[in-house]
């Protein structure tokens, strides 16, 4: 079993992986490599995600009524999340996602570490796997993705 600790600091190498695509031009980050995705929509798509999971860390914090489970529509929140990054310039855009993600992760670290283990009523999860299975895998997914597709210029 994860501590709050643990996952944080698993959550926190998202922002060191966004902090090294800064140097990349925004040609770079603007290319189509997945579908109709770019590494801009990928990152604005993991952002959409954090600002989302504020709002249950929030509740949980406040001892409010929490469903944990995926958005119930997936495609139009990932479509709204890319739709919004492409509103910015790139590089703003990184930077935007490193905030969202540290905040995040100050706001998990209110959380209480029996409410991060405890499974919810109305939902299959803990906190702790939600985040493990929803955030950090899906980050690595991503990442695995955008480095395959920069190694292969």
């Amino acid at each position: 079993m994860a501590t709050i600790t643990d996952v944080c600091r698993d959550l926190d190498k998202l922002t060191v992986f966004i902090s090294n695509l800064t140097s990349y031009s925004d040609d770079v980050l603007c290319k189509q490599i997945i579908g109709t995705w770019s590494i801009r929509d990928i990152i604005s798509h993991i952002m959409g995600w954090d600002k989302n999971v504020m709002k249950t860390l929030n509740q949980i914090i406040h001892n409010e009524e929490v469903e944990l489970e995926e958005h119930h529509d997936v495609q139009a929140f990932n479509e709204a999340s890319v739709a919004f990054g492409r509103k910015m310039k790139p590089h703003d855009l990184l930077q935007e996602a490193i905030l969202q993600r540290k905040q995040l992760i100050l706001t998990l670290h209110l959380v209480s570490e029996k409410a991060f283990i405890t499974q919810f009523h109305n939902s299959a999860y803990t906190l702790e796997a939600f985040l493990k299975e929803m955030f950090i895998n899906h980050d690595q997914h991503h990442e695995k993705q955008i480095m395959q597709h920069l190694q292969n210029g």
